[in-house]
């Protein structure tokens, strides 16, 4: 049976070759993984950045960089100082910064946000820089309550645009140099039938004004949704293909929660959206937290826009027409020998530097304890790392270790005229994954090893995405 099994892979797989071009480049969700929800991205040129919510961690509202879209680095922090971050007092997850958005504007960079909850300047804040890396400014203080905000340059001008915590959005201009309101905000628009109406955007997309936002909360029935007038104050129209993005008729799919969006678009005219959404585990642990996902933007021939497919998010998608630019992999291991720490190292709430110390005994960090627990709104003695991977040992199989594997077996055959087979097992999720196993071993150790003694994968879910593109169907075989 299992030789059958094996057999009707490979068979599948040759059938799929004749029809997939290995040049025909994919990436997999999520493109930031471990705890970086409500993403915010911006384009300068050949370069992205992006920023995600940090709540009560300090540093806050993370920086991160990507020539391609697909591979991000983190390069700084918008709030890198208590003094541009007052966090202490502020309650664990519901306190602290929420939901930033990042534009740039005539040579300077800004971030929009909220500082709930904590004993210093509280409300709506943005910061400002001209290298996203930093330095970044202190913070103008725009005087309000209102979470999720958000700012677009149009024209010229500066628009402010934020949820008024009753059910609409409010529109104002602003200017950016002092924070203060030279249109005042007025209600333009209201949500669309989903509870909690947050996280919205403005754009100008050709003749229109968008809206778009995120409805139904940040569980299972988290969804985003469209509007547009061609005037910026209203009336705005709702799309009639709402949701633009929504997994949450999906009860199967591997991601949930999705929501929470950003457009960006390229220089070859495409457009693509970041979003957050989860990965459960047994239908409900989502020990990552929120996670950043990117998937390709359609647009109708009436001017309305939909994500993924069919607006789902989806595992993998054709790379984006753009070089791949893979950053150089950061260590795992930190013998903290630097001046300073990683930028990957967090605390919670403002640390306070009697507790912790890389001087005291060089190359080592030093942590103190203290009174303070992680029951109070206070700073515990604590640096941790965000987890950013599903397991902590990673055991699927990757090419790279498929290369290295298969050479191997190579030498060892020649040295000893002994065969020994190969199995890719784990990790192997799509046709284009089986088809690049299959050339590996068919390039390095030869056709003789093709056969069902010598060559085998381990996924089920291989062959039923297989058999669903062959017969254009879904179909759940293994």
């Amino acid at each position: 049976m299992m030789k059958n099994s094996c057999r009707l892979l490979l068979i599948l797989i040759g059938l799929w070759m004749a029809n997939v071009s290995l040049a025909q480049k994919t990436f997999r969700n999520p493109i930031i993984t471990g705890m970086n929800p409500d993403p915010s991205i911006c384009r300068v040129g050949d370069d992205f950045y992006l920023v995600t919510s940090t709540f009560e961690y300090f540093p806050g509202l993370p920086v991160y960089h990507s020539k391609d879209l697909v591979h991000w680095k983190l390069i700084g922090h918008a709030l890198s100082r208590p003094e541009n971050n007052p966090l202490m007092g502020c309650n664990a997850s519901t306190g602290g910064q929420y939901a930033p958005t990042l534009r740039y504007h005539d040579g300077t960079f800004y971030v929009i946000g909220t500082n709930y909850g904590g004993k210093g300047s509280q409300g709506v804040f943005y910061v400002t820089a001209k290298n996203p890396a930093g330095p970044w400014s202190d913070p103008v203080w725009v005087g309000n309550w209102y979470v999720d905000p958000s700012i677009e340059f149009i024209d010229g001008k500066m628009y402010f645009l934020s949820p008024d915590n009753q059910g609409s959005f409010l529109l104002g201009v602003m200017d950016p140099e002092t924070g203060t309101f030279v249109e005042p905000l007025r209600k333009v628009a209201s949500g669309l039938g989903g509870s909690s109406p947050e996280g919205p955007h403005f754009y100008k997309i050709g003749d229109y004004y968008y809206i778009m936002s995120a409805e139904g909360g940040t569980g299972y029935e988290h969804r985003e949704v469209i509007q547009r007038s061609k005037s910026p104050w209203g009336p705005y129209e709702p799309s009639p293909v709402n949701p633009v993005l929504s997994n949450m008729n999906c009860p199967d799919h591997p991601f949930q929660a999705i929501g929470h969006a950003d457009l960006v678009q390229l220089k070859d005219g495409s457009w693509w959206a970041i979003c957050l959404g989860i990965r459960p585990v047994n239908g409900k642990y989502q020990h990552l937290g929120r996670e950043t996902f990117l998937a390709p933007v359609t647009w109708n021939a009436d001017g309305w826009p939909k994500v993924g497919k069919d607006g789902v998010v989806q595992e993998t998608y054709l790379f984006p027409n753009l070089p791949s630019h893979v950053w150089m992999e950061q260590p795992v291991r930190d013998d903290f020998d630097a001046e300073t720490l990683g930028l990957d190292w967090t605390f919670i709430r403002n640390p306070a530097h009697s507790f912790w110390s890389l001087t005291e005994k060089p190359g080592s960090l030093r942590l103190k304890g203290t009174a303070i627990n992680f029951t109070t709104n206070d700073s515990p003695s604590f640096i941790g790392r965000r987890q950013a991977a599903e397991d902590l040992i990673d055991v699927a199989a990757t090419p790279e270790a498929a290369v290295v594997m298969c050479q191997a077996i190579r030498d060892y055959y020649q040295k000893t005229g002994r065969k020994v087979g190969f199995k890719a097992a784990g990790g192997v999720r799509t046709a284009e994954d089986a088809a690049l196993y299959y050339t590996i071993v068919e390039e390095i150790l030869g056709p003789e090893w093709l056969n069902t003694d010598m060559f085998r994968i381990g996924a089920s879910s291989a062959a039923n995405n297989l058999l669903s593109a062959i017969e254009g169907r879904e179909i759940k075989y293994y």
